[in-house]
């Protein structure tokens, strides 16, 4: 879900092992790479979670690895960049990619369990055989949840609640006091688990572009995307200039429905080229305004695509899907799956038909696997009480395509004390540093 999941995405074909090696129920997690580096201090913490933390810029990194100070005991910011899909990140590039308001500070984050629980070859196949586009045949509806459930320990591969709770509560133990939690997109619901925990030490929360809060109905999500999505490229097509056609809108619909639509009487993308089409756009609305021309072109020239185009939508399918060449879903995938499922309900109730809504077939195709993912009740993400509410500030766009500003407004009517910053981007993007002022004041405010 969000745009930085992209930084961290990389081939990996490290597991290429037989199919009992797949099995094993509870592997040794491995170490994170950015772990031998002495920049960073890193906790295998009890739960099995890895923390990595990120020292202050201003500490020698020779240092890095020793204990905290007491000014960095005293600031300590938990850092939820959402997705779920971030692999664990080198100090520099961490630097690079958060907001500017945060990077003289000591930040943690979560290494997500999918990273150091290799994902087996046997869950990776499972997966493909569902996520390529094509209708399901009858045999495969009947066989694939059980083939699912046997061969993705799913549990393995997702940070739930509970284990998010206690791997906050020890993290805090080794570091000192976490003063409070930056959390992106999906980062918001996850960070719903330390709410109560930061309410009652006096901590504050940020939650940036945030995904709808937990409970929400997966059909309103995957609505409200997809129609900001369409509404975005409206943009791009120059829809809602005074000078454009009568019909432009109706134009871009049609064309949407035609790159999505195969042979299938379900009204579902048809096979792999739609599919490869359809999760490009999705792919490419991460950032809209930057996205803008090869968008426009590939729109405009659809169906007679040039060897760029289809260039661009391989890439941008690749990026989205996590798919290899040949077919096979990464692990990110994977991951993301067994993350987000779970924080949403009713995901079999689809999304619309091809005809009305394009863009929300796809997306109900994607998420085929949701709607049979296994979950119990510490998977189970829940909004605390409004007066278990730390100080809680929420910063929209009212443009993002991926986590529309319904999501934020959803967030303020069940947190009404909670503050809000607003802005303009055609992209799902952090805040911009135009804020930064805002949000420091916000902070310091917060702490008093």
């Amino acid at each position: 879900m969000a745009a930085v999941v992209l930084a961290g995405l990389h081939l990996d074909r490290s597991d290429e092992r037989g199919p009992e090696a797949a099995r094993s129920a509870t592997p040794e997690p491995s170490t994170p790479q950015p772990c031998a580096d002495r920049t960073v201090r890193c906790h295998l913490l009890s739960t099995g979670v890895w923390a990595v933390v990120y020292t202050s810029p201003e500490r020698d990194a020779s240092n890095a690895t020793l204990a905290p100070t007491p000014e960095e005991r005293d600031g300590l910011v938990l850092w939820d960049p959402g997705g779920p899909g971030l692999r664990p990140l080198d100090a520099g590039t961490v630097r690079a990619i958060l907001p500017s308001w945060l990077r003289g500070r000591t930040v943690a984050t979560f290494v997500e369990p999918w990273v150091v629980h290799k994902v087996g070859p046997e869950c990776l196949k499972s997966v493909e055989n569902v996520s390529a586009g094509g209708e399901l045949s009858e045999s495969q509806t009947k066989s694939w949840p059980d083939e699912f459930s046997s061969s993705c320990d799913v549990d393995l591969y997702r940070l739930d609640r509970a284990e998010y709770e206690e791997s906050f509560r020890e993290l805090g133990d080794k570091e000192g006091e976490i003063s409070g939690v930056y959390a992106q997109s999906f980062g918001a619901v996850r960070g719903t688990s330390v709410m109560s925990e930061l309410e009652r030490t006096g901590g504050w929360m940020v939650m940036d572009a945030p995904a709808p809060p937990p409970g929400t109905p997966a059909t309103t999500l995957m609505v409200e995307r997809s129609t900001a999505v369409e509404e975005g490229l409206q943009r791009i097509m120059g829809c809602h200039k005074s000078d454009a056609l009568p019909d432009c809108e109706k134009e871009l619909h049609q064309t949407l429905r035609d790159m999505g639509d195969g042979d299938t009487p379900v009204g579902l993308a048809g096979g792999t080229e739609e599919y490869e089409r359809m999760t490009a756009l999705f792919s490419l609305s991460h950032d809209l305004e930057s996205n803008a021309e090869p968008l426009r072109e590939i729109l405009t020239n659809w169906p007679k695509l040039t060897e760029a185009d289809q260039e661009i939508i391989g890439k941008a399918s690749y990026s989205y899907t996590r798919r290899y060449g040949d077919g096979q879903v990464l692990p990110e995938f994977v991951g993301y799956l067994a993350n987000v499922c779970t924080a949403y309900e009713g995901w079999g109730a689809g999304a619309g038909s091809q005809e009305r809504n394009p863009l929300g077939a796809a997306l109900s195709r994607i998420h085929y696997p949701c709607a049979v993912m296994p979950g119990s009740k510490d998977s189970r993400w829940a909004t605390p009480d409004a007066g278990e509410s730390p100080r809680l500030l929420l910063i929209s766009n009212s443009m993002d395509p991926i986590t529309p500003p319904r999501a934020a407004e959803s967030w303020g009517d069940k947190y009404p004390d909670a503050d809000l910053l607003e802005y303009e981007y055609s992209g799902h993007v952090k805040a911009p540093e135009e804020l930064d002022e805002e949000i420091s004041a916000w902070i310091a405010g917060a702490t008093e």
